[in-house]
């Protein structure tokens, strides 16, 4: 009986060590819990609930406006206990992850979001869990949307009218100035993007998620042609030639924006 038990110890850490070559043996997880649609890893206790409460509305939202909910495959959630702990995992795995609160990792068909806890988990989940919907539902994803979405869906609906963002932005728009697309598009690769380029990304998809149903309905028509196996090209061209003004009207976009004050 005892041989028996032991075989079956060992055969759960063989099993734990094939959830991707990214989660080490010996790892001490105090959660672990698995949906349909997360498995989570943590070395904290976690609401596995309220987490996939918030995750399934970004991606209701992301399905609604876009109509890209990705491909249904499990997402796996490894949770730090601080931002030591994430650091000294990521170090030797994912070092690109060091400098940041929280990483989506893809490789071949796995999903996972490393994150640390701090006040603002949620906010880092909703972020990266947009990445994964975005990479399960396209083959690939211009960066600029795909960080600018993020960032657009970082927030709840109900907050996003008072982001302090939207002020920032609506002020820069004030004398003229406003994103340039192109220049967005140039960003060779993540390493490369600036704080700058994170804010200007979210303004392009915040514009285009809301100035009408026309600019919605573009970024939307251009994301089936990447699910659908095509090559549009860059977004600023592609969008010019359905609508020739939609990539000036950004900045006056901005500057009738009335911030909320509630």
């Amino acid at each position: 009986m005892t041989h028996l038990r032991e075989m079956r110890l060992i055969c759960v850490v063989l099993a734990m060590c094939g959830v991707g070559s990214e989660l080490a043996c010996g790892q001490v997880w105090v959660d672990h819990q698995k949906t349909e649609s997360l498995e989570v890893f943590s070395e904290f206790r976690v609401d596995v609930d309220g987490i996939v409460k918030e995750l399934q509305a970004v991606q209701r939202e992301v399905q609604t406006l876009l109509e890209l909910s990705g491909d249904n495959q499990n997402v796996q959630l490894i949770l730090f206990k601080s931002p030591a702990s994430y650091r000294a995992y990521l170090s030797s795995r994912i070092p690109e992850g060091l400098k940041r609160r929280a990483i989506f990792y893809k490789h071949g068909g796995l999903f996972q979001i490393y994150a640390y806890r701090h006040a603002e988990l949620t906010v880092d989940l909703r972020h990266e869990y947009t990445h994964a919907l975005l990479h399960q539902s396209l083959p690939y994803v211009p960066l600029w949307i795909d960080e600018g979405l993020a960032e657009f869906m970082e927030e709840r609906p109900e907050t996003r009218e008072k982001s302090s963002r939207l002020a920032g932005m609506k002020w820069r728009c004030r004398s003229g100035w406003q994103p340039k697309l192109e220049r967005l598009e140039q960003i060779p690769a993540a390493s490369a993007m600036t704080a700058a380029h994170y804010r200007d990304s979210w303004a392009w998809v915040h514009y285009l998620m809301n100035d009408s149903t026309d600019t919605r309905l573009m970024l939307k028509d251009y994301l089936q042609a990447i699910s659908a196996g095509e090559a549009p090209g860059a977004f600023s061209e592609w969008a010019v030639q359905r609508e020739t003004e939609v990539v000036k009207r950004i900045g006056s976009y901005f500057r009738r924006f009335r911030i909320s004050l509630r």
